[in-house]
């Protein structure tokens, strides 16, 4: 490492696996071959989240077909189902999966669903599950959910002393909702999670001399992000590896959307050194790194070293004039060494996420939001439930169901608002009369 490197402090942290979630933060994809299954660690979760839980239930149908949920979550009135995928990390989730999940909480009645996978999504199945408000846990979520909720290591936030991205979008704000009935809508789960990541600067200097003679002098130089709980890099250049049809490796993390806007964020705003503090209004929760400094620089090494193995074509000191030989010219493989790429700086930040879980009526909503910058994350309740892809933006919920409605779909009974299935005729009839220009006049 060069004369240069930078220590944010973290010591040892994570970096000795000894105990059962220290290892699940270390790898996800070994983290089920410790025996503890996905659905015993999703159940588990929701539990700590003040559900009642159920696991492998076969509920009625309206078409009398068989549908079995995984794990089905009752809050009052409410019900949840969750589907659970334990994929091998290189393989997403594709919109296929997500469209039987929602064929099958159509046919049962539940209102709302979460698909949890140990691997990602597709950028499809992303924008699938926000039109159709499926809440989504990926490998990364599901960390961040363990070590919030179940036995994850957490820190004393009035111990933390790293670094930390300053809070700029407050509870107020993130747990706000514009709608013209918020009163049907409440939040029952408020987490202000602290996720570690480290900052990693790097160049790579090296001179490599061809059969020819000639030198050829190679560079790079930049910043890598590594998720400290999932272990991973989530800044990959864009294009770096192969990947095609529903498998996405590592290499393609930059694709989740999550994983774009954090890295805007540690890249564009000042870390610093502030209090963490506890309060009634939300629970506050800090991770513990699952790995070292080191072990993230020794990652972003490699990272480097293969980022930039490469052939380089050059002209031999013998020239072939043929069409072949004008073709084909000779190349040689280059590969940094370990030696070559230099770590000049490390540093852990930790970057505040706000998880709000909402409830109205039968539905429930999820809402992420980064604290630091107030970007949106996810937000189920912020778009109409009956307009698919098109992305309209929610005005009220039904009174009766909680469903999100947008101006197209939402029906006016005095000061109720219902969605169709729930109005009345008299109120289906009044908006048919309002007509489109009526709705554009109303918006």
């Amino acid at each position: 490492m060069g004369s240069s490197e930078e220590s944010s402090g973290v010591g040892n942290g994570g970096a000795s696996a000894v105990s059962d979630e220290e290892a699940f933060g270390q790898s996800r994809s070994r983290a089920f071959d410790l025996g503890v299954r996905l659905e015993e660690t999703v159940a588990n979760i929701f539990e700590k989240m003040g559900y009642s839980v159920q696991r492998r239930v076969r509920p009625a149908t309206r078409t009398g077909a068989t549908a079995e949920i995984d794990i089905l979550l009752t809050r009052g009135k409410r019900r949840l189902a969750v589907e659970c995928k334990n994929y091998d990390e290189s393989r997403a989730v594709g919109v296929s999966e997500l469209r039987n999940f929602m064929n099958k909480l159509q046919d049962t009645g539940i209102m709302s669903g979460v698909f949890v996978t140990t691997s990602v999504f597709s950028s499809e199945a992303e924008q699938f599950a926000e039109s159709a408000g499926i809440e989504l846990w990926d490998g990364e979520k599901l960390l961040e959910k363990f070590y919030a909720f179940a036995i994850g290591r957490i820190v004393n936030p009035s111990l933390l002393h790293d670094l930390v991205l300053p809070v700029a979008y407050n509870f107020e704000s993130a747990s706000a909702v514009g709608i013209r009935n918020p009163h049907r809508v409440e939040l029952f789960s408020r987490v202000l999670f602290y996720h570690p990541y480290f900052i990693i600067k790097y160049r790579l200097r090296m001179v490599r001399k061809d059969p020819s003679g000639r030198m050829h002098k190679l560079g790079d130089e930049g910043s890598v992000i590594v998720d400290a709980l999932a272990r991973e890099i989530i800044n990959r250049e864009s294009g770096w590896g192969v990947v095609s049809g529903l498998f996405k490796g590592k290499e393609e993390r930059l694709e989740s959307k999550e994983d774009k806007l954090v890295a805007q964020d540690l890249l564009q705003i000042d870390a610093r050194k502030e209090s963490v503090l506890k309060t009634s209004d939300y629970d506050v929760k800090v991770a513990e790194p699952a790995l070292s400094d080191n072990e993230a620089a020794k990652m972003v090494r490699s990272y480097v070293i293969r980022k930039n193995t490469k052939s380089i074509s050059y002209e031999p000191k013998v020239r072939d004039d043929s069409l072949l030989g004008m073709l084909d010219k000779p190349s040689i493989k280059v590969m940094p060494r370990p030696g070559e790429v230099e770590i000049r700086g490390v540093k852990m930040v930790y970057v505040p996420k706000w998880d709000l879980q909402f409830e109205s009526g039968n539905t429930t909503f999820q809402r992420r939001i980064l604290a630091s910058s107030g970007r949106v994350i996810v937000d189920t309740l912020a778009n109409c439930r009956k307009c698919a892809l098109l992305h309209r933006t929610t005005i009220a919920v039904c009174d009766t169901c909680g469903v999100p409605l947008c101006e197209k779909h939402a029906y006016s009974e005095g000061e109720r608002w219902v969605c169709e299935e729930h109005a009345s005729e008299a109120a289906k009839e009044a908006g048919r009369e309002r007509g489109l220009f009526g709705r554009f006049l109303n918006k």
